[in-house]
């Protein structure tokens, strides 16, 4: 699919994933990822949303942004081995004397990605930069 069209504004990545974030919460990271690909480059992206993962791993947006609320009700956790777990903390249960220094973390399958009030306000101002009215906060 070709983009038919070229936008008179450019929103860099940050924005376009504030917009879409804000106009579909709950969506996945990747699916956020996708749409972004698609709007900078006017193609598919074959690399099913893995490009441009960094802004999601950011401690300067994680948490600030936006937050992942898949997990909230604590029943959607799926369990993987590592060597550093989510968010850089460390679980210690411990998978046996021989692999002492592996540990096992959990998070969810899915992300939910929803943004926090500074993520909200920044929408926002992405929105005035296309001409468009800003969007009133609601919680989720």
């Amino acid at each position: 699919m070709r983009q038919t069209s070229t936008p008179s504004v450019n929103l860099n990545g940050i924005e376009y994933l504030l917009l879409s974030i804000q106009s579909n919460p709950g969506k996945s990271q990747r699916w956020h990822l996708r749409r972004k690909y698609m709007y900078q480059n006017g193609i598919k992206d074959y690399h099913k949303g893995g490009s441009g993962a960094g802004y999601f791993r950011s401690p300067s947006y994680r948490n600030v942004l936006w937050i992942d609320r898949s997990n909230e009700d604590g029943t959607t956790q799926t369990r993987y081995s590592c060597s550093e777990s989510v968010n850089s903390v460390f679980l210690n249960t411990s998978c046996g004397s021989r692999y002492p220094h592996y540990s096992y973390a959990y998070k969810s399958s899915c992300s939910q990605m929803h943004l926090t009030s500074a993520g909200w306000r920044r929408a926002n101002e992405a929105r005035k930069k296309l001409g468009l009215e800003p969007r009133s906060r609601y919680i989720v």
